[in-house]
């Protein structure tokens, strides 16, 4: 994609960004557009867009102390959201997005990590990650940050994840 562009955003730029997503990534919950950029104006997370022809085409945030213990003990910052707009998906952006946020992430830190769903939207998010290298940190499948005990019966929902983990 010729006229891909990534940027992070700066916090200068917080506050045009937020109205940015209330109106197009989380209309019909403009909060959620606050909560996604808070801490980065005091250095806690960092946000990638992806423009294709002056449209936004994809977002990521990186959360710097992940609320995973296990990843905050051991300073792996969490690539916390991936989102590409449908009509832009299958053209390379995730992995543009993760090429830069892979890049930071070294600046600071020698692994970086991500959580992945376990139902079928998240086919393309598990491949993704698997070809760059992420593996799973040996917990299983978790509800959220809690590992999943065998016989246990859960909700298959958004928050049936694996945490994976990648050295850079």
């Amino acid at each position: 994609m010729a006229d891909l562009h990534i940027k992070r955003v700066a916090p200068t730029e917080l506050a045009e960004i937020i109205q940015l997503f209330t109106e197009q990534v989380y209309p019909a919950h403009p909060e959620e557009a606050h909560r996604h950029f808070a801490g980065h104006a005091q250095g806690q997370a960092d946000t990638f867009l992806a423009w294709s022809a002056g449209s936004l085409a994809g977002y990521l945030t990186i959360r710097w102390q992940s609320k995973n213990p296990q990843f905050r003990q051991q300073n792996i910052p969490l690539i916390h959201h991936l989102g590409v707009f449908p009509q832009f998906q299958r053209q390379g952006i995730a992995s543009r997005l993760m090429d830069a946020a892979e890049q930071l992430i070294a600046t600071r830190a020698t692994q970086a990590g991500i959580t992945v769903g376990l139902f079928d939207e998240y086919g393309p998010a598990q491949r993704l990650y698997a070809k760059r290298g992420y593996v799973p940190d040996g917990r299983g499948a978790c509800q959220g940050q809690r590992p999943l005990q065998q016989g246990e019966t859960v909700t298959v929902d958004h928050d049936l994840i694996l945490w994976l983990t990648k050295d850079l």
